[in-house]
C-alpha cells in the first residue's frame, strides 16, 4: 500500500495559520489536517486518534505541528504528546509557537554568519544586546545567544520578564553568560548605556515599533552588527532596510533586516516538515531549528 505524506496541525487559535498550512503543502505533505481551539486537555484524544489508524507502516508518513499564539498551551500540547507517542506508533513532531522558534533560529544563525565573515569575531567572544528579550522572540534568541556562549544582555521595558527570562537561561544553559539592563530604556540617554559596548545589537519588538533610533547607533562605535526581525513600518531600527542582508547601513555597521531573515526561517520550517513526514520519529524544537539553520548556512 502507497501511504499518502499527511501533516496533522494542532493550533490553539481558532483559525490555524494559513502560513503555516502553505508551509507544509509546499514542502511536500499531499494532505494537511488541521484543528483550530487545540488545548493540553483536547489534545491527547487528537493525538491517539493520529497515532493508530495507519499502522505501524503508515505511521511513519505522518508529521505532527504544534503551534499557535498561546506559547505555553504549545508546550503543554508538546508535552502531552511526549507522554502519548510510543513506539512503533510515534509521530515525528514539530513545535514551533507563533513562529518563534524558527524565526530566532534563523535570526541568531545570520547574526552569527555576518559576524563571523565580516569581522572573523566567533559568537562566543561578542556582548549581543537584545532589545525586546523579554519576548517571544527576542527570549528564543537570548537563549541560543547564550548557548552558543555569547555574552547577552536583555534590554526591556518589561523588568520582571527580562528577569525571569535570565532566570530560565541560567536555569538550561550551564555557564549562561546573561544579564538584564537594570533600567526601563524609554530615553535615549538609557537606551543609549544599555547598548554600550555591545558589539551585536538585535531587536526583537512587535511590528510597527521603532526601537533603537539612528541618533543612538551613531554614538556606539563598538557596533558592528545590527539585526531587526520587524518588517512593518516604522521597523525596529532606524535606518536599516528591511531588504539588508549583512551589509553596510550606518559608519562601519552591517545590517540584517527582516526580509534576510524571513527566507531562511521559511527554510528551517521547510526542511523540518520534509523531516516529519519522512522520518519514523522525532521532536523538532528550538534547539533542533537553531542546528538546521547553521547547516542551512554552513556554520
Amino acid at each position: 500500500m502507497e501511504f499518502k505524506k499527511i501533516m496533522i496541525f494542532l493550533s490553539t487559535d481558532e483559525h490555524p495559520s494559513p502560513f503555516d498550512i502553505q508551509m507544509m503543502y509546499d514542502s511536500g505533505a499531499d494532505h494537511v489536517i488541521y484543528y483550530g481551539n487545540v488545548d493540553s486537555k483536547k489534545a491527547k484524544q487528537l493525538i491517539m486518534d493520529s497515532m493508530f489508524p495507519r499502522g505501524p507502516e503508515g505511521v511513519v508518513h505522518t508529521g505532527m505541528f504544534i503551534g499557535g499564539t498561546n506559547v505555553d498551551e504549545c508546550l503543554a500540547i508538546a508535552d502531552v504528546a511526549k507522554k502519548t507517542m510510543f513506539p512503533p506508533f510515534q509521530i515525528a513532531t514539530i513545535v514551533d509557537p507563533q513562529g518563534g522558534y524558527t524565526t530566532a533560529a534563523a535570526l541568531v544563525a545570520k547574526v552569527e554568519r555576518c559576524l563571523k565573515d565580516k569581522f572573523g569575531l566567533d559568537i562566543s567572544n561578542a556582548t549581543v544586546a537584545v532589545v525586546g528579550g523579554a519576548g517571544r522572540v527576542g527570549g528564543n534568541a537570548s537563549f541560543l545567544l547564550a548557548k552558543d556562549g555569547a555574552k547577552v544582555r536583555i534590554v526591556d521595558i518589561l523588568l520582571d520578564l527580562a528577569r525571569k527570562k535570565k532566570e530560565e537561561i541560567d536555569k538550561a544553559v550551564e555557564g549562561a553568560k546573561v544579564e538584564v539592563f537594570g533600567e526601563e530604556p524609554r530615553s535615549p540617554e538609557v537606551l543609549e548605556r544599555a547598548l554600550k559596548g555591545a558589539d551585536v545589537i538585535i531587536t526583537t519588538g512587535p511590528p510597527g515599533l521603532q526601537l533603537v533610533p539612528k541618533s543612538i547607533l551613531e554614538k556606539l562605535p563598538d557596533c558592528k552588527v545590527a539585526a531587526d526581525v520587524n518588517a512593518v513600518p516604522p521597523l525596529g531600527i532606524e535606518g536599516l532596510k528591511s531588504s539588508k542582508d549583512c551589509k553596510v547601513f550606518l559608519g562601519n555597521i552591517h545590517g540584517i533586516g527582516a526580509l534576510a531573515i524571513g527566507p531562511l526561517k521559511n527554510q528551517i520550517e521547510m526542511t523540518l516538515i520534509k523531516r516529519a513526514i519522512n522520518e519514523p520519529s522525532g521532536f523538532f524544537e528550538l534547539e533542533e531549528m537553531h542546528k538546521v539553520a547553521k547547516s542551512l548556512l554552513n556554520l
